[in-house]
């Protein structure tokens, strides 16, 4: 899925990246009902595994990002 997406995490692996979305739609109400992706990459350590939301637009990306800070969840705007 492409379009705009809120990164709110990168992982060593695929499954650590699904059990983390798990985890934050329990922790970030406003994570839940939210579409995702994992889209793996290559970083200075490796390979990684890009958690990222998808929340339809870039204006829902941004305001998405802007309540998950708001909420103690560093995450950046893709």
């Amino acid at each position: 899925t492409g379009g705009p997406a809120v990164q709110v995490g990168a992982y060593a692996s695929r499954a650590s990246a699904e059990a983390a979305w798990g985890r934050l739609t329990q922790q970030y109400s406003v994570l839940s009902g939210q579409r995702y992706r994992i889209v793996e990459g290559k970083a200075d350590i490796g390979t990684v595994f890009r958690l990222q939301a998808i929340p339809g637009d870039a204006a829902a990306a941004q305001s998405l990002c802007t309540r998950l800070k708001a909420s103690g969840l560093a995450c950046q705007v893709k």
